[in-house]
């Protein structure tokens, strides 16, 4: 069943506060659009959506495609929301997350962005359009701050790195940096993964007086002291893991965590200070022996970190909620279609992506602030439990809708017998 003149209270409290960004044609189509997020399709497009918005495909593909609003002041809106209470916003003990992630276009011959490179989500090589992110994460929330659409160097095949409109994965990662402080999010440190622990951007990062924790790959040089002969040398990560292994291995400490699945772990570690090449911030080292979890194949990881104040602990601590850009990517995806687009340039993608953000924060600020908790018999746990209930609400007004409208669900359903209406008016 589609929506039919729905006006749920809780989304429009939600939704007032971006009619301003719209004309009131417009804010007609966005607050469908938004609504139309939370039904369930075998198959995404803007034709199933349109529909089940009982919306004219025309006026809907218009508000994606040439529609004069901006994605970027939505998003903006989005996040004053989100910081306006205390149960949603960004906390100190939180961290800021930065990381790309990719949705496989495989048969997308004209889709802007869509290029054969890595593709996080097959872990190999696809044609796939790719989006860096900036997240919150703490220990209680995590939310999406913003995202950059990548264009890889490959669609600048004449001007490559001198054309102005190309900015590398790094590059974007370091706009999402400034915005976010700009837009006074709170957070304790910066985590990366080992793909973003770059020179470039350690020493930007540093230069901020800002701090990060990464992972680094194994074959990474080191430039340090030694820590058996005492003098300055240069080592890779997977060289000094075997050093500690070897030789240090009773300097080292246990580590005592639960891993993701609530078991307790306990992995050996190590802490020493070096520097990386091109790069002149003094840095923390922890050489962690073991794997995260069960399911973790590698015996060993080596983060580092520029806050020589961290303990072991702590950089472990705060590297965990690294995970929490993870769980948001899976929410996008499985619950609200964020890779289902079927648009092709970057400004309608844009579009269509932040809009799949904004209904998925409506989740968020109904969950966080707990408003269904004197709707439904039971409270839902997780965001596809939240959007089904959600989504159950919105038919049942539908629903009431037709009931209470002879003419107008006649006209939906197209049922001329009236011998039939009675029948199915006595049946029920």
């Amino acid at each position: 069943m589609g929506i039919f003149n729905t006006s749920f209270q809780l989304f429009n409290k939600f939704l007032k506060d971006f009619k301003p960004l719209f004309s009131v044609k417009q804010f007609y189509v966005f607050r469908l659009a938004i609504y139309a997020f939370f039904k369930d399709y075998k198959r995404n497009s803007l034709w199933a959506m349109a529909k089940s918005a009982n919306l004219d495909y025309q006026r809907f593909q218009y508000f994606f495609s040439e529609s004069n609003w901006s994605f970027d002041q939505v998003n903006d809106q989005r996040l004053k929301l989100i910081e306006s209470q205390r149960t949603t916003a960004s906390t100190p003990d939180g961290a800021l997350v930065i990381d790309d992630t990719s949705v496989p276009k495989p048969y997308a011959h004209h889709t802007q962005g869509a290029r054969y490179q890595y593709c996080g989500v097959l872990k190999r090589e696809e044609v796939c359009n790719v989006s860096v992110f900036s997240a919150f994460s703490s220990k209680s929330k995590a939310f999406p701050i913003n995202f950059k659409f990548y264009r890889p160097e490959s669609e600048f095949p004449h001007l490559r790195k001198s054309d102005p409109d190309f900015k590398s994965k790094l590059e974007l990662a370091k706009d999402l940096i400034v915005d976010s402080c700009s837009k006074g999010i709170r957070f304790k440190t910066i985590l990366m993964d080992s793909w973003y622990c770059a020179a470039d951007l350690i020493q930007f990062i540093d230069d901020r007086k800002l701090h990060f924790i990464s992972e680094v790959k194994s074959d990474r040089l080191f430039s340090l002291e030694h820590p058996l002969t005492k003098k300055k040398t240069s080592m890779r990560a997977d060289e000094l893991v075997k050093l500690v292994q070897s030789h240090l291995a009773t300097r080292a400490k246990f580590l005592h965590f639960k891993d993701a699945h609530g078991q307790d772990r306990s992995l050996l570690s190590y802490t020493f200070q070096a520097k990386v090449r091109d790069c002149s911030a003094p840095l923390k080292v922890l050489i962690l022996l073991g794997g995260y979890s069960k399911d973790d194949d590698k015996s060993f990881h080596v983060l580092i970190t520029n806050d020589l104040s961290l303990s072991a602990k702590d950089i472990f601590k705060l590297y965990r909620l690294r995970w929490g850009i993870e769980r948001l990517f899976q929410e996008f995806k499985d619950t609200f279609n964020f890779d289902q687009y079927q648009v092709r340039h970057k400004e309608q993608i844009s579009r269509y992506w932040t809009l799949s953000l904004l209904a998925w924060t409506l989740t968020y600020w109904i969950k966080q602030n707990a408003y269904l908790s004197k709707i439904l018999a039971s409270r839902p746990s997780s965001f596809n439990e939240y959007k089904t209930a959600l989504n159950s609400i919105l038919l049942y007004q539908s629903s009431c809708t037709l009931s209470k409208n002879s003419s107008f669900a006649d006209s939906y359903f197209n049922i001329k017998s009236a011998r039939l209406k009675r029948m199915l008016f006595n049946a029920a």
